[in-house]
């Protein structure tokens, strides 16, 4: 690592960055963090979004992780061996990448055609709900990896819990995950391929499901307690 570290540190096209593009503050990390070497972060704190490039000893290949609110992946786009390849890649898909997470959204065409953007439920969501708030809705879904796509997310950032719903283009499906103090686990709860018995899913177990989330938060926090 301390060769990676020494390369890195001398970079010049760290140098070069803009101190803010599309919304974002430029941060030169530059740290030691188990495993992978922070290189530099791009964050808008307001909006709770990130754009990170790590050096990760594991697999020892330079990786970009993007976070959104309680949400984290690793865009493939990214990941390359060298400092070489990793400058060519940024220079080539940096800031459209950090626009695309500012909002300015490029859906593919199955996504769109699942007309999930122009979904009328979305209008019947309430911003907040057993305390967790609504942060990502199918009006500006966040595309992930793998064909993946957040189309709801409510949020208690202090608890670091949350349930998301995504859609994944390739399986044609919907699908969920609640994490609980950081840590996720799926849920067969939202499971469908059409929106129609998504509402209907939403109708009868959004609000029992997040109230008992509440009440897992609050049992955990009970136990740290005594």
């Amino acid at each position: 690592m301390k060769e990676i570290i020494a390369q890195v540190n001398e970079w010049p096209f760290l140098r070069q960055l803009p101190a803010d593009q599309a919304g974002f503050s430029l941060s030169l990390d530059l740290a030691e963090d188990g495993v992978q070497y922070n290189v530099f972060s791009y964050r808008n704190a307001e909006e709770l979004r990130s754009f990170s490039v790590v050096y990760d000893r594991a697999t020892r290949d330079y990786l970009a992780r993007v976070a959104v609110g309680l949400n984290e992946f690793y865009d493939v786009s990214f990941i390359c061996p060298d400092l070489a390849s990793l400058e060519r890649i940024l220079t080539a898909k940096l800031e459209d990448a950090l626009v695309e997470l500012s909002g300015g959204r490029q859906y593919e065409s199955v996504f769109r055609a699942k007309k999930i953007l122009e979904w009328p439920y979305c209008e019947r969501l309430a911003d907040e709900v057993a305390g967790f708030h609504l942060f990502i809705t199918p009006r500006q879904p966040l595309k992930t990896v793998n064909g993946s796509y957040i189309i709801l997310d409510y949020s208690d950032f202090a608890a670091a819990s949350n349930l998301s719903i995504s859609y994944n283009i390739y399986r044609d499906e919907f699908f969920g995950q609640v994490r609980l103090r950081q840590t996720p686990h799926m849920i067969g709860t939202f499971d469908t391929r059409d929106l129609g018995e998504l509402a209907a899913k939403f109708d009868r177990e959004l609000g029992p499901l997040l109230a008992d989330l509440r009440g897992r938060i609050s049992h955990s926090e009970g136990e740290n307690l005594s």
